[in-house]
């Protein structure tokens, strides 16, 4: 790639990577007869959508409505939005519906009359349930609760009960493949065992559920309609930490200038700080904070060849980035020279920064650029 056309914090995707993720986890799904509703925030990209579209995907979720208009204008026709109704925005939800056979879901029955109302066009409702998270979703003993969602959802012919969904969100502090089966297996017996409850009520319910740790990590889905994992098409340092990916899957990584060096503290500054990268961490053994991990630049893009040796990432500001060398590699780079690093957490990094370019120098769109204009 041309990095002498980079003179600012840019976000770099590797195409290679990249299809290499989604055609593996595409085809791990299939294996086991699992259908795979990939989760659309990480990207939030149209080009990159259509890399899964030519590898046979024809389902997504995203996380807002405004995403799944985005997408919808490109030709996507059955999309999950995998967040909370927003009530307010029900006017919008009744015209996406008009257009796409889409779901929903509900966390209470709160919203249910406004939508009921409103929609002329039949929708999935998924009621979300908490499988470990305690983010949100109605708690799997809240059977009552339950009931009064499906009790209100008779009252509207257009409202239709779809199943159970799920996000085991905690599988993201899990520090092995033992922990991380543990944690998919738990949040699938809480799903099956509701399906279980209601299926002779409503034959042909479904339960979903989506993290990227278990999706990669699982070698055996089990009895599972539907799974939605999204960071898995870049992957991360996060990933990488939990055991869900190798450094070599990290399809993305922040190309950053330094811009000074302090060689009383062995330490440069770069142009790439908290709103480039997203203040995400890791935590090391050690004690020190981890925001980003130097990669080797090469004709194809970078190399994870001998990472642990380079410089890191200790700290982030709004514009600036501190990188703490050594003795051995503080002479790698001066003032003018571009680095490459990985970021922790590749959702976040991608949301602020906004756009790509791949490692083929094409520039690549994203949902933030609407947004912006």
């Amino acid at each position: 790639m041309r990095t002498n056309t980079i003179t600012q914090p840019t976000l770099v995707l590797d195409e290679h990577r990249c299809l290499a993720n989604i055609l593996r986890m595409r085809d791990k799904a299939k294996q086991q007869n699992v259908q795979l509703r990939p989760h659309f925030k990480t990207h939030q990209s149209l080009t990159v959508g259509n890399w899964f579209r030519e590898a046979g995907t024809d389902r997504i979720t995203v996380s807002s409505v405004g995403m799944a208009f985005y997408f919808a204008e490109d030709g996507w026709d059955d999309i999950t939005i995998a967040f909370p109704v927003n009530v307010l925005q029900v006017d919008e939800i009744a015209e996406l519906a008009a257009k796409v056979k889409l779901g929903l879901v509900l966390v209470d029955d709160s919203p249910i009359d406004a939508l009921g109302k409103k929609l002329e066009h039949e929708v999935s409702i998924w009621i979300k349930i908490d499988v470990g998270t305690h983010r949100t979703g109605l708690a799997p003993d809240q059977t009552n609760e339950i009931d009064k969602i499906l009790d209100q959802l008779k009252k509207y012919p257009e409202l239709h009960f779809a199943g159970f969904i799920g996000h085991a969100g905690h599988s993201y502090q899990a520090k092995s493949v033992t922990e991380v089966q543990r944690t998919y297996d738990v949040s699938l017996s809480i799903l099956l065992d509701l399906k279980k409850k209601y299926l002779n009520t409503y034959p042909g319910i479904q339960i979903s559920l989506g993290d990227t740790p278990a999706s990669s990590m699982v070698s055996n889905f089990g009895p599972i309609d539907e799974l939605r994992p999204g960071n898995y098409v870049f992957y991360d340092l996060m990933q990488e930490e939990i055991g869900s990916c190798s450094m070599n899957d990290i399809a993305v990584a922040m190309a950053c200038p330094v811009v000074a060096v302090h060689p009383d503290r062995k330490q440069w500054i770069i142009y790439g700080g908290g709103i480039h990268f997203s203040k995400d961490f890791l935590l090391l053994a050690d004690g020190r904070k981890c925001f980003g991990r130097m990669v080797n630049q090469n004709a194809a893009g970078w190399s994870v060849d001998n990472v642990q040796q380079n410089p890191m990432l200790i700290s982030l500001s709004q514009e600036h980035g501190i990188v703490q060398c050594d003795d051995h590699n503080f002479n790698q780079c001066k003032p003018g020279d571009l680095t490459f690093w990985l970021p922790v957490h590749s959702c976040l990094t991608a949301d602020v920064m906004g756009a790509y370019v791949t490692t083929h120098d094409l520039a690549i769109d994203h949902y933030r650029q609407r947004l912006n204009r």
